[in-house]
């Protein structure tokens, strides 16, 4: 990498520990990151907050302008009938001021349409865009989302996802420029702190549900498949979290008149915890209608639980559906039942899924060698040519 440090614009959310995964990545880097909130309110994740405060590392990381550090809530409020235009006009003058080497977009309907909000294409240093979860796969069904992915796409030299499925779907809406290797956004699995002394899976009494329901997350589904095999699942813990006002409400349901052991994890609970409840874990439950490459699901993996996942994560492309996992076609409670029945009292598929997904982890998603992957996007943004020329538009 270039001795001078190179200025990179990061457009994303402020309160995404996705978004300080990522930028945590570089901390031995020579860059100096701005980050321009793309999230509607003020907070910041605390480990955003280290990366910014840090002394040590060699790359930086401010946010601009600073008064996004309190007013992001109430502008945003503001910006609800303008389609963000006041923040946009902030970020335009921003980029016009700074004169960046790059624009990275972390996530494209805040971040990504606030860029497109500035009007200053073509105008623009290179534009580099990151999908996150659904960006792509879901809204691109939706013709007022699906044409501002396609002006994102035509002004972006670079792409980056975590699902070689988006690859082929931005191809097909046009996008013609470098796309990067499919890595996890989220910056992979940490196998240091995954816990290493856990009883095999078929020894294990929990069964863990991501309980979102809001957007896409179909939580009630998978709650209510466990109300139909209830009768299967006397001696677990059901274990619930991420949990919205929906999921909690039926799971008192599950409790208390199908009689099954159901707990429910506080909103903020450290990772090193949920990583142990993994570890405790027989079986994983995820389902939504939309998603990149779930956090979960890799998790679920990692720690030798048995996924059952909705096949709109990706999950076909880590995990051989009924031998390392289960991926759902269709989040239909009745056959989500069934194949919880099957799965818990077969001990020889729990256990030898559990080897099989450790590996994928090991291979392809360790944080290691996923740093050391995203470290490769800047330095090709880098050596792909000069930027664009600048016409400020102010």
């Amino acid at each position: 990498m270039p001795n001078k440090s190179k200025r990179i614009l990061i457009i994303g959310m402020a309160d995404s520990v996705h978004l300080a995964r990522w930028l945590s990545q570089f901390a031995d880097q020579s860059i100096d990151f701005t980050l321009f909130p793309s999230s509607p309110h003020r907070h910041i994740h605390p480990m955003l907050k280290d990366l910014i405060a840090s002394t040590t590392n060699r790359m930086t990381v401010t946010i601009k302008p600073h008064s996004m550090k309190w007013l992001a809530l109430p502008l945003s409020a503001m910006d609800i009938p303008f389609n963000n235009r006041f923040r946009s006009q902030l970020l335009r003058r921003l980029i016009n001021q700074q004169k960046f080497d790059l624009i990275h977009v972390l996530e494209l309907q805040h971040a990504g349409y606030l860029l497109l909000g500035t009007k200053l294409a073509p105008n623009l240093p290179k534009v580099f865009i990151t999908n996150w979860g659904s960006d792509i796969y879901w809204f691109q069904q939706f013709p007022k989302h699906k044409d501002k992915i396609v002006q994102l796409l035509n002004i972006a030299s670079f792409y980056s996802a975590e699902c070689q499925r988006d690859i082929e779907i931005v191809k097909k809406l046009g996008y013609a420029g470098k796309t990067m290797p499919v890595i996890p956004n989220s910056g992979g699995i940490n196998l240091d702190e995954v816990p290493k002394d856990s009883l095999p899976p078929s020894q294990r009494k929990k069964i863990m549900i991501k309980g979102y329901t809001g957007f896409v997350g179909q939580a009630l589904t998978a709650i209510k498949a466990c109300e139909l095999a209830a009768e299967h699942l006397r001696e677990y813990e059901i274990v619930i979290y991420s949990a919205s006002l929906k999921s909690r409400f039926r799971a008192l349901k599950l409790r208390y008149i199908h009689d099954v052991k159901v707990t429910i994890l506080k909103k903020r609970t450290p990772h090193h915890l949920m990583l142990k409840h993994f570890s405790e874990a027989r079986v994983y439950i995820g389902i939504s209608l939309s998603d990149g490459i779930s956090t979960s699901l890799l998790e679920a993996m990692a720690t030798g639980c048995y996924p059952i996942q909705t096949g709109t994560s990706c999950a076909a492309e880590w995990i051989a559906n009924t031998q390392d996992g289960q991926i759902i076609v269709f989040p239909d409670a009745y056959k989500i039942s069934e194949q919880l029945i099957n799965v818990i009292s077969n001990s020889t598929v729990l256990d030898t899924a559990a080897d099989n997904n450790r590996r994928q982890i090991f291979d392809r998603a360790s944080s290691i060698k996923v740093a050391k992957t995203a470290k490769t996007f800047y330095q090709t943004t880098y050596l792909s040519g000069s930027k664009m020329n600048y016409c400020d538009l102010t």
